[in-house]
C-alpha cells in the first residue's frame, strides 16, 4: 500500500532530518562557539532546507516536487514552529508540565500535522483535467 510506504518513509526521513538538525546545532555551539539562539537559528534554516530535499526525494515522490513548492514548505514550517511554541506555552506555563515532557508530547502531533500539510499543500498532486 503506497500510503503506508509513504508514512514509513516520512518517519525514517524525519528521524534523519532530526539528527541532521541536531548535528548542525551542536556544530554551531561546539565548533563555532555560537550562542544557543544563533545555533538553533542556523539549525532551523539549514535543517528545513535539508528536510525539504529529503522529503521531496524519499517521501513525497508524486505531486509538485519542483522548487516552486519550497516557499510552501517554508510557510508550513513557520506554521508548525508557531504551533509548537503555542502548545509548549499551554503545557508548560499554563498547565505546569515539565519542559522536556511537554516537548515529547507535542512532537508526535506536530509530526502528524506536518505529514498532512506536506501531503495536501506542499507536495500536492495536480488535479486531473
Amino acid at each position: 500500500m503506497k500510503f503506508s510506504r509513504q508514512i514509513k518513509h516520512f518517519i525514517l526521513t524525519g528521524a534523519l532530518n532530526t539528527v541532521f538538525g541536531y548535528l548542525v546545532y551542536a556544530g554551531g555551539v561546539v565548533v563555532f562557539d555560537l550562542s544557543y539562539f544563533r545555533a538553533v537559528v542556523a539549525s532551523y534554516v539549514i535543517g528545513v532546507s535539508f528536510s525539504y530535499a529529503t522529503f521531496r526525494t524519499f517521501v513525497f515522490t508524486a505531486g509538485d516536487r519542483g522548487w516552486r513548492s519550497y516557499p510552501r514548505f517554508i510557510l508550513t514550517y513557520i506554521f508548525l514552529f508557531a504551533v509548537n511554541v503555542i502548545a509548549l506555552y499551554a503545557l508548560v506555563d499554563l498547565m505546569g508540565y515539565n519542559k522536556l515532557l511537554a516537548q515529547a508530547l507535542v512532537v508526535p502531533g506536530c509530526a502528524a500535522l506536518s505529514f498532512i500539510i506536506n501531503q495536501l499543500f506542499v507536495f500536492r498532486r495536480k488535479k486531473d483535467k
